[in-house]
């Protein structure tokens, strides 16, 4: 696909937006709003090999940052496709091992650390980063 015009990109995310609202089975997007835009929130499926999502969040602006935003957002996705998804029995985040205000996020919101990804950011020189997993199975045992 090619880019002809600058605007092709905008035309063709209304369309998206206009038809799914970011919104579909196995990805998705969600805005972060408290009285203005905050950041947002994705999840898609993180491989062929693996029953679950990969789930992504940003705060926009740092003056927002440390207010609690991320972390209820991170709650609020991961609960809701867990309900809706029975087939879905994994949510994982991949977070730079610098990143120490994003561990504390996922800690708060039952991800477990997992392992490190070892040269697996952007650049050339790739940083590691961890994967932190929260699991159906913890999720149902924290429901009952």
């Amino acid at each position: 696909m090619t880019i002809d015009e600058p605007g092709d990109d905008l035309e063709r995310l209304g369309a998206l937006f206009a038809s799914t609202g970011f919104w579909q089975q196995d990805a998705g997007a969600i805005a972060i709003d408290s009285g203005g835009l905050k950041g947002t929130i994705q999840f898609f499926r993180s491989g062929p090999c693996i029953h679950g999502y990969e789930l992504g969040y940003v705060i926009h602006d740092r003056r927002e940052w440390g207010k609690g935003y991320a972390s209820a957002a991170l709650k609020l996705l991961s609960d809701r496709l867990f309900v809706e998804r029975p087939h879905i029995v994994r949510h994982q985040l991949t977070i730079s091992c610098g990143n120490i205000a994003s561990w504390k996020v996922a800690e708060r919101c039952d991800f477990v650390r997992e392992g490190i990804l070892r040269a697996s950011g952007f650049g050339d020189d790739p940083k590691d980063s961890f994967v932190y997993s929260r699991v159906r199975r913890e999720f149902e045992q924290a429901h009952r």
